[in-house]
């Protein structure tokens, strides 16, 4: 993790200068935009293709699962060393950003939100990257919060009677990478919006769901009709117990579909019931026991109306997964 090779160490003293780069990609990483999550150590070996580790990290903030497997390594100068860059783009895949071969080398610029995993110090006519020709420059961010998901972008659906995706419709959930969440750490999970039930008296099911089990399933009595909108808010904690053992516990507010919605001065929503007090919440908790470490995991929230009308429309208007 982010380690210089001291004067004397590593294959040269050229690993161990500070150059303005290497400060560029501390700073992104300390400021958690682009940066390290878990895993992505390089290994090298008896050729010029070494290896990364399994991972996960944030470009620009967004989460990319990295799978193991190597990068190449370009051959060498006949001349000059040079420094090369491994990095993973801002798509989520592995690349190698290659250098400037020179007498005294640097490394070459980054592309946009790259998240650098590697300086490779390439000497003239090398044939082999051994692990001792890497230097470190993973910043690997371990203390949370640190926010992994997050849409500000209002998504509605209607006229659907299938399970409506609520934490990330584009993607059918969060996809939590392999080895990321293991025992110990905690994903807090925010989400709300506002629903519209306008035509019949549809049934109403939430779920929430981790790696393909359902921790949470609840579905409602036959609700009634009402022009006005309703809001709704679901904020919940899996909990890594273990590996292979996750504990959920969180509530759900929602303005009462079983009542007529009245309508508020300003806004969405009912905050007083017909006995006069404030709407409370209710808890729910659920378990599961996905092994995190074996491969990605969907963490999802769906919502499913029991009949397709065009008169019936979840909003969801925000959403947040931080990692604790």
């Amino acid at each position: 993790m982010f380690t210089l090779p001291d004067k004397g160490e590593g294959d040269s003293n050229i690993q161990s200068i500070f150059f303005q780069e290497y400060l560029e990609v501390l700073v992104a990483g300390i400021d958690g935009r682009d940066c390290v999550l878990s895993g992505c150590a390089i290994t090298g070996g008896a050729d010029m293709t070494p290896a990364v580790a399994k991972g996960a990290v944030l470009s620009n903030g967004v989460l990319f699962a990295v799978a193991a497997g190597d990068v190449t390594i370009g051959a060498a100068d006949a001349t000059n060393p040079r420094i090369d860059l491994i990095v993973v783009n801002s798509s989520g895949t592995k690349a190698v950003r290659a250098g400037t071969a020179a007498a005294v080398p640097k490394p070459p610029a980054r592309s946009a939100n790259d998240v650098v995993l590697g300086a490779v110090y390439v000497p003239a006519n090398d044939t082999s990257i051994e692990t001792t020709k890497v230097a470190d420059m993973r910043v690997v961010r371990t203390q949370g919060p640190l926010c992994i998901y997050k849409t500000t972008t209002a998504e509605t659906t209607n006229n659907s009677s299938s399970a409506i995706e609520l934490l990330n419709k584009a993607n059918s959930g969060v996809t939590i990478p392999d080895g990321l969440f293991l025992a110990g750490r905690i994903l807090r999970v925010r989400l709300a919006g506002n629903y519209l039930i306008n035509s019949g008296t549809p049934t109403v099911r939430i779920v929430i769901a981790y790696g393909g089990t359902t921790m949470f399933s609840h579905i409602s009595t036959a609700l009634v009709a009402d022009a006005d909108r309703g809001a709704w808010y679901i904020a919940f904690e899996v909990v890594a117990q273990g590996n292979s053992d996750q504990a959920m516990t969180g509530h759900v507010q929602m303005t009462d579909p079983d009542l007529a919605r009245p309508t508020p001065t300003t806004g969405i929503g009912d905050i007083w019931t017909q006995a006069g007090t404030a709407e409370g919440t209710a808890a729910m908790s659920g378990a599961a026991a996905v092994d995190s470490d074996a491969a990605n995991r969907l963490l999802s929230v769906q919502w499913t109306f029991s009949v397709a009308n065009a008169a019936n429309e979840i909003v969801v208007e925000h959403a947040t997964v931080e990692l604790l």
